[in-house]
Protein backbone atom coordinates (compact mmCIF):
# COMPACT_ATOMS: atom_id res chain seq x y z
CA UNK A 1 0.00 0.00 0.00
CA UNK A 2 1.70 3.25 -0.62
CA UNK A 3 0.50 6.66 1.42
CA UNK A 4 -2.00 8.13 -0.08
CA UNK A 5 -3.90 4.76 0.25
CA UNK A 6 -2.94 3.97 3.34
CA UNK A 7 -4.79 7.53 3.77
CA UNK A 8 -7.87 6.49 2.17
CA UNK A 9 -7.81 3.45 4.38
CA UNK A 10 -7.58 5.13 7.83
CA UNK A 11 -10.35 7.79 6.25
CA UNK A 12 -12.62 4.94 5.20
CA UNK A 13 -12.26 2.74 8.58
CA UNK A 14 -12.42 5.73 11.09
CA UNK A 15 -15.68 5.39 12.16
CA UNK A 16 -14.25 1.81 13.72
CA UNK A 17 -12.22 3.47 15.70
CA UNK A 18 -14.06 3.94 19.06
CA UNK A 19 -15.30 0.51 18.86
CA UNK A 20 -11.44 -0.71 18.35
CA UNK A 21 -10.62 1.24 21.67
CA UNK A 22 -13.32 -0.01 23.12
CA UNK A 23 -12.55 -3.65 22.15
CA UNK A 24 -8.77 -3.61 23.68
CA UNK A 25 -10.41 -1.72 26.62
CA UNK A 26 -12.53 -4.97 27.56
CA UNK A 27 -10.05 -7.31 26.64
CA UNK A 28 -7.49 -6.11 29.24
CA UNK A 29 -9.84 -4.97 31.96
CA UNK A 30 -11.13 -8.64 31.68
CA UNK A 31 -8.18 -10.63 31.60
CA UNK A 32 -8.79 -12.63 34.58
CA UNK A 33 -12.31 -12.83 34.38
CA UNK A 34 -13.57 -14.20 31.04
CA UNK A 35 -11.66 -16.86 29.15
CA UNK A 36 -9.37 -15.89 26.11
CA UNK A 37 -12.10 -16.67 23.33
CA UNK A 38 -14.83 -14.63 25.37
CA UNK A 39 -12.37 -11.69 25.70
CA UNK A 40 -10.81 -11.29 22.65
CA UNK A 41 -14.61 -11.74 20.67
CA UNK A 42 -14.79 -8.26 20.26
CA UNK A 43 -11.13 -7.67 18.53
CA UNK A 44 -11.81 -10.54 16.27
CA UNK A 45 -15.09 -8.57 15.05
CA UNK A 46 -12.90 -5.67 14.56
CA UNK A 47 -10.59 -7.73 12.60
CA UNK A 48 -12.86 -9.06 10.57
CA UNK A 49 -14.46 -5.76 9.26
CA UNK A 50 -10.96 -4.20 8.69
CA UNK A 51 -10.14 -7.31 6.76
CA UNK A 52 -13.41 -7.18 4.58
CA UNK A 53 -13.14 -3.69 3.90
CA UNK A 54 -9.63 -4.04 3.14
CA UNK A 55 -11.04 -6.55 0.81
CA UNK A 56 -13.98 -4.92 -0.85
CA UNK A 57 -11.22 -1.95 -1.37
CA UNK A 58 -9.10 -4.00 -3.98
CA UNK A 59 -5.87 -5.38 -3.94
CA UNK A 60 -3.20 -3.41 -6.05
CA UNK A 61 -0.55 -6.04 -6.41
CA UNK A 62 0.32 -6.73 -9.26
CA UNK A 63 2.00 -9.91 -9.95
Amino acid sequence: MNSAEQKEFLKATAWLRPFTRWAAAFSFKTEGFLPAAIRNLPLNLVRLMLARHHKSAGSSCKS
